[in-house]
């Protein structure tokens, strides 16, 4: 007879580590977010001037073309640093969405840098958004609530390993 203990099991090494339906959810805000955050600061530089003539034709928009003209004030490259950090979010969120823990980490880095970012280096132009940074910290947090499912990089490969 035949000894099978030694067979090789086939069984889905992520099994266990089901993605919750809310992580998703949070990675899929996350997505529309951050990707319109990033397409924003790699349009705004290009597009910003042209807008701004077009709507001084029409004087009921004279507030919003002062707010406009401060944003071009800003060096274009703080736009593209910015940029940089959207898409790190959304590289964090597919790996949250792979429930890798270093997703998380990239995603808050990211997250507070923008903010850091935008008060610092367009400090003078810009303070803080309060609701922006209850959105960014309240995200963090539910995104902690699921980090105890998360795994490392490494312990889905040892474990494929180990299966063969």
């Amino acid at each position: 007879m035949e000894n099978y203990s030694n067979q090789i099991s086939y069984e889905n090494p992520m099994e266990e580590n089901k993605r919750p339906a809310f992580l998703t959810f949070l990675c899929v805000l996350t997505f529309i977010g951050s990707g319109a955050a990033l397409l924003s600061n790699l349009a705004t530089p290009m597009f910003l001037p042209s807008f701004i003539e077009i709507m001084r034709d029409n004087t009921m928009f004279a507030n919003i073309i002062e707010i406009y003209e401060k944003m071009l004030e800003i060096p274009v490259w703080q736009y593209y640093f910015l940029a940089i950090f959207c898409a790190t979010a959304i590289v964090g969120a597919i790996y949250m969405l792979k429930m890798k823990k270093i997703g998380f980490h990239i995603y808050a880095i990211s997250q507070i840098a923008q903010m850091a970012i935008g008060h610092f280096l367009m400090g003078g132009s810009f303070k803080i958004n309060y609701f922006s940074g209850f959105v960014t910290l309240l995200f963090i947090g539910l995104y902690a609530t699921c980090y105890k499912k998360f795994t490392n990089l490494e312990e889905n490969n040892e474990q494929i390993n180990n299966n063969y």
